[in-house]
């Protein structure tokens, strides 16, 4: 019978925090793994969904009883082989269980330093996909129908679903309008996706709102 800790190592929070420990370690220096933790608790507290099914304070538990287990059982060998690889690769010189006991205490402490504002932690390409999946998504429409106009693309990805298109309009506003507030100014979203300008985001809220006002008034 499989270690009934195999699922909590398979995926979830464990899994999570550890590619954010493998990027900071293998990224000799270019990340740091303290700003690279406070941009997971942000996108966790952001999202009520996400904070209601796993907080931060549970992921730091979650580390904390993975550690505990594997230092009473002193190997890795009985574990899923993709967590090995992981915690050999972010723990380096460190024995597994005390880096696994380790992680958990700094995401502990970050998490007590509160959420960090975006001007004092830029929005790094892990957290930017993971709040805006469906702008990033339609990247591919464009590219894909770059011989239409910008507002067609728009208003054909909402009008193909239709009328089962409130997840993919709901989605798209959503995160246009999160978008103009996350990051003012004309450029809008063109570091991280070089079509998304603050126009172009207006267009997707008033071309999806349109749709909205004519077929489900």
């Amino acid at each position: 019978m499989q270690d009934f800790s195999a699922a909590l190592l398979s995926d979830g929070p464990v899994q999570r925090l550890l590619d954010i420990a493998v990027a900071a370690q293998e990224s000799e220096g270019e990340l740091s793994l303290d700003d690279e933790i406070r941009r997971y608790i942000r996108l966790i507290s952001c999202d009520w969904v996400a904070n209601w099914n796993c907080s931060v304070y549970f992921s730091s538990g979650v580390l904390d009883a993975v550690s505990d287990y594997l230092e009473r059982l002193g190997m890795l060998d009985s574990y899923p082989s993709e967590f090995r690889r992981k915690v050999e690769r972010a723990a380096g010189d460190m024995d597994p269980a005390e880096y696994l006991g380790t992680l958990a205490e700094l995401v502990r402490m970050a998490d007590r330093r509160g959420v960090p504002e975006y001007d004092e932690l830029a929005m790094g390409s892990r957290e930017f996909l993971q709040t805006f999946p469906h702008l990033f998504g339609f990247g591919a429409c464009l590219a894909d129908e770059g011989d239409r106009g910008f507002v067609e693309v728009i208003r054909s990805a909402v009008t193909d679903e239709h009328p089962y298109c409130t997840e993919r309009a709901v989605s798209y506003t959503t995160e246009a309008q999160r978008a103009l507030v996350v990051f003012p100014g004309p450029d809008g979203l063109k570091k991280h996706l070089p079509w998304a300008t603050r126009e172009r985001l207006h267009e997707i809220i008033d071309t999806v709102n349109e749709h909205m006002r004519r077929e489900h008034a």
